[in-house]
Parts: C-alpha cells; structure tokens; sequence
C-alpha cells in the first residue's frame, strides 16, 4: 500500500514540476498570453492582442495608482511615478509625482508636481468619480494620508492622515466601497526604504467611514506581513488582499514571508471574517532557475469575479475559486493596473519603463451598469473554468530541464522515504 501511495504522490509531484515549468516556458516576446484554461480563452477572444502605448527613459514612469477618466472630449490615465534616474540626494524629496497620460495623443502631462502631490502612491475613484490618493509623506515633514481631488475644481481635502493621533505608516493602495465608505492598507515601506521614520503603527487594513458613526475609523485586519493592493469581489461579499511581504523594502526576495492574495468574507458591510489564502503567485526568472516569489501588488476584478493581479513577469488572472487560468506576459514586473474604454473592457497594464494596453471580451466590475456591445461576455454569460490543461509550451520544453526536475523531485521523495 505505502509503495502505491509513493507511486501516486510521485506522479502528482511531477505532474505539477510539468506545469510549473511550463508557466515559464512561454516567450513573452512571441506569446504573451498563456492560457491554462479555456475559460481565459474566451476572456480574450478570438485574436487578443498586447498594444504597447508608450515607453519611457525614466526607470518608474509608469509605476502605481492607475485611474481610468473619459470627459467626453479625451480620455486618459491618472497614475503615480517614481523617483527619476538623476535622483541621488536621500534627504532630498524624491520627485514622485501624479501624471497624466493622454490615450489618443500619446502624450504625458503633470497633474500634480511633487511639491504638492506628498509622495503619491496608490489611487482610485469614489463614488462621485472624485479621486482618491494614498499619499505616504516624506521624513516628519509631511504625514501619510489619504486625500480626495474633486476632478472639476481641483480642491484637495485630507480624508485622513491619522489614527487617533499615531502616524500612518506609507498608505498604500485605497479603494471605495459602494456605500461610501474607504478601505486602504498601510504596509511599513516607507520607513524600509528610509523615507519616513520608524512606524508608530502596525501594518494594517483600515476601513474609514466618514459618514458613520464614532469610531469612523477602524482596523479591520492586523496580521499582514505588508498589505498592498486590494479589491472588492462584484457582489462586495468579499475583499482581495495582496500581501507581498516577500519583498522588505528594497532589500531581497524572502521566500519565507508571504507573496499571495488572500480573501475574506465582509459581513455587515463593516467586518472582515474567515480570512482565507486564495492564491499564491509566482514570477518568472528563467526555465532553468524555475521561478521565484512573484511579488503581488494591484488587484481588479472583472463582472464575473476573475481576479487580475499585476506581478513580477506581468499579470496573472485567477477564476473566483483561486485556480489561475492565465497569464499576460510582459517580460518584466507591472505594479498595477487598472479598467478603463468606453465599455470597460481594456485593460491598461503599468510595467515602469512601458505602458502597455489589452482588449478584452469582459468588462471591469465596476463598469458593470455599462451596457455594452453583444460581442463581450455579460454578467449571465460568464466563462465556466474547464478541466485543468497543460501550457501549450510545455510541447516544446527542454528535455534537459525536464529531467533535471524529475531527479530532483524523486530525491526528494527517496529523502522522505528514508527518513521514515
């Protein structure tokens, strides 16, 4: 009996080193899209295609905070930067500012210059289209906080720059719930990265009610290692959090410490119950080095409850069960990324030095009261996960590496056995 649970465990051992393996086989030059499901197929259509919009010379132009706007007249990006390459002097301010990224001109403008912007990091709309900022402060000259831009006037007021007189931490990426109230994490990054001073608090996830009442503001999660990106499911019964704990400031990868997504259940709007791991990402290096810890950060979720998580090789895409179904290879890290066209249906993807741009045949949740042309999936027509397949790259896989993988995972269970 125990020889045949060996055999069986084997077999299941090298069937997911196969799939591993075939998650980085992929060209991102040539294929950028892999598909390990045919439910992503049908995501992307018959003849998907990766536009890259525009490059940059500065190393983060495209970094954090992507915001969809349509006027009528244009459309365009808001998103938040990072430090230029010139930048040297630590004790300077970084110039991290908010741009604006004209889609039909390809053109960047600055919407709000460094000395007023705070150190912007994640963004997003409120119910009123106004924007919302997680701005992370600088030293002990300026707080971290969250702010509010009124998009036609463009006053700025401070939601909230403190818990109960203890300093937030570097306010990291901000998202609103459809009844008004604004849930934000406040991972320890910036005093990693040494521009702000040791935290006063924890790394949390709040939630902040400015319409309710006393105590508008309250911890809603506390053992993250450093809460990032974060989405509400279409329905707002539950709430995506990415972790990625792995990275310490800008230090090495620790394979030890979190790079996944976790879910919990909301319940009375306000509480956040049965915290569950959801999935767990993974980032390519190369075939031979297999992959590493991929670090997750911005989080979107389309109608029908598919999560679309940036990474370290571009963006992974989970169904509503965690199961992942696809990838969209960039060939390098994307920080965030964000829905946005005149249906919702594109996908505008940050990767630093690039912007890039996907079509799909779903809508982004939050634009679904957006009708929509009968060529894209509606809420009632949502994609139905198949039986698991095999990257089609696994085809033309290296036998060298396929047999390295299979000593190692039968030393590994000849290991087990011996110790027994």
């Amino acid at each position: 009996m125990s020889a045949k649970v060996s055999l069986v465990a084997l077999v299941v051992f090298l069937t997911q080193s196969l799939r591993v393996i075939a998650i980085c086989e992929v060209d991102p030059a040539s294929e950028p899209f892999q598909v390990f499901d045919e439910m992503f197929r049908e995501i992307l259509g018959d003849s998907p295609t990766l536009e890259l919009l525009h490059n940059s010379s500065e190393p983060a132009e495209f970094h954090e905070g992507p915001v969809y706007y349509s006027n009528g007249q244009s459309s365009y990006l808001l998103y938040t930067t990072q430090p230029p390459a010139d930048y040297t002097d630590e004790n300077v301010e970084p110039q991290i500012t908010i741009q604006q990224y004209d889609i039909a001109s390809d053109t960047i403008a600055t919407f709000r210059n460094a000395s007023l912007a705070n150190m912007p990091n994640g963004q997003s709309k409120d119910l009123d289209g106004k924007l919302l900022t997680c701005e992370q402060g600088f030293r002990d000259t300026a707080l971290g906080r969250i702010t509010r831009t009124d998009m036609s006037t463009g006053e700025v007021e401070v939601v909230i720059d403190s818990y109960y007189g203890r300093k937030f931490n570097s306010p990291n990426d901000v998202v609103m719930k459809s009844d008004g109230t604004i849930w934000f994490t406040d991972p320890e990054y910036g005093y990693q990265q040494a521009f702000k001073p040791s935290p006063e608090i924890g790394s949390f996830l709040y939630r902040y009610d400015p319409e309710g009442p006393d105590p508008k503001l309250t911890i809603v999660a506390d053992d993250f290692e450093r809460p990032n990106g974060l989405a509400f499911s279409p329905s707002e019964d539950y709430l995506y959090v990415s972790d990625s704990g792995a990275i310490q400031g800008s230090g090495p990868y620790r394979t030890d410490l979190p790079h996944h997504i976790r879910r919990f259940e909301v319940h009375d709007n306000k509480y956040l119950r049965n915290s569950e791991l959801f999935a767990i990402t993974t980032e390519c290096v190369n075939v031979a080095e297999g992959v590493m810890p991929g670090i997750p950060d911005g989080i979107k979720v389309d109608i029908c409850g598919n999560v679309y998580v940036s990474g370290g090789d571009g963006v992974e895409v989970f169904n509503p069960d965690g199961a992942l179904i696809g990838k969209i290879l960039l060939g390098r890290g994307s920080p965030n990324l964000v829905f946005g066209g005149k249906y919702g249906n594109e996908l505008y993807i940050l990767a630093d030095v690039a912007l890039y741009r996907v079509s799909l045949k779903i809508q982004g949740a939050m634009y679904s009261d957006v009708t929509s042309p009968e060529e894209l999936i509606t809420k009632d027509q949502c994609p139905q996960s198949s039986s698991p397949q095999t990257s089609s790259s696994l085809s033309s896989m290296d036998t060298s590496i396929m047999f390295h993988s299979i000593q190692v995972l039968i030393s590994l269970m000849l290991g087990v056995v011996l110790t027994k």
